[in-house]
């Protein structure tokens, strides 16, 4: 198929279909670019960050938990407030991708039903 596309198969990166975590940043197939770009050292932080938030997310309680209380926040405003989107405003032009990248990421967990 990469070849049909036009790339040259020689240029592909390929793994099988059954692995898991295919669109995960933190996944084996999601890290390997993120390392070739920045460095494991680097990666290896950022990896060590998502740890934490996991951390957190199963030993704190619902009234302190911040991925809960974002999710809460998001229902509300949907569901309640009929806000039909949220507003992602970078602070710097090295994050001009960074809205893009969050709208993908919420249609891969959420499915893409818009």
């Amino acid at each position: 198929l990469v070849e049909k596309f036009g790339i040259d198969p020689n240029n592909a990166f390929a793994f099988w279909d059954w692995v898991g975590g295919r669109y995960s940043v933190c996944s084996a197939v999601g890290v390997l670019p993120l390392s070739l770009q920045y460095g494991f050292s680097v990666v290896e932080k950022f990896l060590k960050g998502a740890s934490s938030i996991d951390q957190h997310f199963k030993s704190t309680s619902l009234e302190e938990n911040i991925p809960v209380l974002l999710g809460l926040l998001s229902v509300r405003n949907v569901s309640f407030l009929g806000y039909p989107a949220r507003a992602i405003l970078p602070y710097s032009q090295a994050l001009e991708k960074f809205a893009p990248h969050i709208q993908q990421v919420s249609m891969e967990s959420n499915g893409k039903g818009v």
